[in-house]
């Protein structure tokens, strides 16, 4: 009898302002299927005994891949009228990662953090260098306007044209859509990865939290591995996905109890807006979001299920 094996594994797609009474059933239908073929693709790799890394990059590479999410192919605008992409991997055996912020040509940045991950000499490039070492090891390049979508360059005129109006862009769409996976393989690694196309009318060389390690992306075997999603500068500021890792290893909090406390007490009450999904060593999930809701998904030995409320979707 085959040994059946335990692994974790959750993703999200954006948290923010995301209203049921905006969103077209088929468009939501759309959202769902490509959340749930991001499981499937972390899944695969799990159930055959692989890496939590290489599990979290296929899902987030999937999400990547779809128009649907601000992230590689549907990724944001910024100011100047391009796309910026960013993006970290992190794993929690070794504390090894790999990030970039700022590209504008590569494919999936997930693929390329990773191999920044497996280097000695560099955890995080910016800039126009990020592409060019990126395609000096073989990574796919593309034109920026391959990241194009109607709805973001619509996005983006509208939040050009509403700018000086704060309480618009409170009530708006704009910052749904980073991703993110986090997963725990059958030896008990941990890994976390976050892609992101950051901010609708972004500062030209603004960098988000999904580029840095500790706030938007952390992964240590002796805690958790965590990935977020929302408003950057804030979760910067509160370096939210380490601290969740430091509450539960140094402050003895459940994987739970030390999210609620990273996303309400602290990176909330600076007026965060936003959630993280994590997994700790026992295999147990946590998605805790202070936004209007989350986009997320979980798969475990077990079950499969995905959220974008409180209430689980079907397909």
């Amino acid at each position: 009898m085959t040994k059946k094996t335990k692994y974790s594994l959750c993703i999200h797609g954006g948290a923010g302002v995301i209203d049921e009474s905006t969103i077209s059933a088929g468009e939501k239908e759309l959202i769902l299927q490509d959340l749930e073929k991001s499981l499937k693709a972390g899944e695969k790799i799990l159930q055959e005994g692989g890496s939590a890394v290489d599990a979290v990059c296929a899902a987030v590479e999937h999400l990547e891949n779809s128009e649907h999410f601000n992230a590689g192919r549907g990724a944001v605008y910024s100011r100047n009228g391009k796309h910026l992409l960013e993006a970290s991997l992190m794993e929690g055996r070794e504390l090894k990662a790999g990030a970039l912020a700022n590209s504008s040509k590569i494919k999936n940045p997930v693929k390329f953090a990773k191999s920044l991950m497996n280097r000695d000499d560099i955890v995080m490039i910016s800039g126009k260098e990020s592409d060019l070492l990126a395609e000096e090891m073989g990574h796919e390049i593309v034109e920026n306007d391959y990241f194009h979508t109607s709805f973001r360059k619509e996005q983006w005129q509208q939040a050009q044209k509403y700018a000086a109006d704060e309480t618009f862009l409170d009530h708006s769409n704009f910052k749904k859509g980073t991703v993110g996976a986090v997963a725990m393989d059958s030896d008990g690694n941990l890994a976390a990865a976050t892609s992101t196309g950051g901010m609708t009318n972004k500062m030209e060389g603004r960098i988000g939290d999904s580029a840095i390690i500790g706030c938007g992306t952390y992964a240590n075997n002796n805690s958790c591995a965590v990935s977020c999603t929302g408003i950057g500068e804030f979760f910067i500021r509160a370096t939210v996905a380490s601290y969740v890792s430091n509450l539960m290893e140094f402050a003895g909090l459940s994987l739970e109890e030390a999210s609620k406390k990273a996303i309400f007490d602290h990176h909330g009450k600076m007026g965060g807006d936003g959630g993280l999904v994590a997994v700790d060593g026992e295999g147990n999930i946590s998605m805790t979001y202070n936004s209007a809701g989350m986009y997320r998904g979980f798969s475990t030995d077990t079950t499969r299920k995905l959220f974008i409320w409180d209430k689980e979707e079907k397909i």
